[in-house]
């Protein structure tokens, strides 16, 4: 339990991070490149095997890193539009209430356990994010449709990012843990890649802003974290992919309801409380399942 955990801390720090990169004046693109770059490295440093781009290449989970990896850049820059136009808990709420590909997926393919329980505690989850995370009514305004698809595209890239990681482990990263090391750097350095051609288009805007260079840094160690202690999380643990799912996504949003409110005094109404409570109540629904 330990590696959900610290998986859920590092999801949560993603969000807080990029709610606080207005504040600090951040190019969110160039961060992210810089994010991809750390996050790349940290899993090559951390392998115990010699690097080899072309051996990485070869390897089975190849492909699926490199799909992951341009997932990963357009779904981060739209996760970092999401916070920044619509809040950070808007963002939370399209990113997890993607649960339910996953869990769906898993008990359909995989033919994970299901019961009254577990299925009451994930519709009690869907309606604890949302609740937790709603944003209070504020003074209406013409409604801007672009706004309503970003975060509906988050949510379903979001869901294929959770169904493809864990298809991924279950066939091709349960003998060896530098192959987990090693598939979370790809993913990032496909990504990282893709990002600084685009960088290059732009003409380099945004790298040359220290606050920018220390924000991907911030955001390059945790984003790593997030996926590999994933990883580890069933690879090291006895528990179904739909159980590890929704506790993963509720607990992130239960601490980022939480600093949000602490740290960017986000309202905090009867709602938002309720929700949390019926999270926390769906987190021991699944957890008994």
């Amino acid at each position: 339990m330990i590696y959900l955990l610290l998986s859920i801390l590092c999801s949560t720090s993603i969000f807080i991070v990029f709610r606080s990169f207005e504040r600090f004046k951040i190019d969110t693109f160039s961060a992210i490149v810089v994010n991809y770059l750390i996050a790349g490295s940290v899993g090559i440093l951390i392998s115990d095997v010699q690097l080899s781009f072309t051996r990485m290449l070869q390897s089975p989970w190849s492909i699926n890193g490199l799909i992951l990896g341009v997932f990963f850049i357009s779904l981060f820059y739209i996760m970092a539009t999401t916070a920044q136009k619509l809040g950070a808990s808007v963002a939370s709420i399209a990113n997890k209430m993607a649960l339910v590909v996953p869990v769906v997926f898993a008990i359909v393919y995989y033919g994970d356990s299901y019961n009254l329980l577990k299925i009451a505690g994930v519709l009690v989850a869907l309606i604890g994010i949302y609740l937790a995370t709603v944003k209070p009514k504020v003074e209406k305004k013409s409604f801007d449709w672009k706004l309503f698809f970003i975060p509906f595209i988050l949510f379903l890239g979001s869901g294929f990012i959770d169904t493809f990681i864990k298809y991924t482990q279950e066939y091709y990263l349960q003998e060896s843990e530098n192959d987990s090391k090693l598939f979370s750097s790809l993913i990032f350095i496909t990504a990282f890649c893709i990002g600084i051609v685009i960088t290059v288009i732009r003409k380099g805007k945004g790298l040359n802003h220290l606050p920018t260079w220390l924000g991907g840094i911030a955001l390059g160690l945790i984003n790593y974290g997030s996926i590999y202690f994933l990883i580890l999380t069933f690879n090291n643990s006895q528990l179904e992919s739909s159980v590890v799912f929704p506790i993963n996504n509720m607990g992130v949003v239960i601490f980022t309801t939480l600093l949000s409110y602490f740290l960017f005094q986000e309202r905090f109404s009867v709602k938002n409380k309720l929700g949390v409570a019926l999270s926390i109540l769906a987190i021991l629904m699944i957890s008994f399942s």
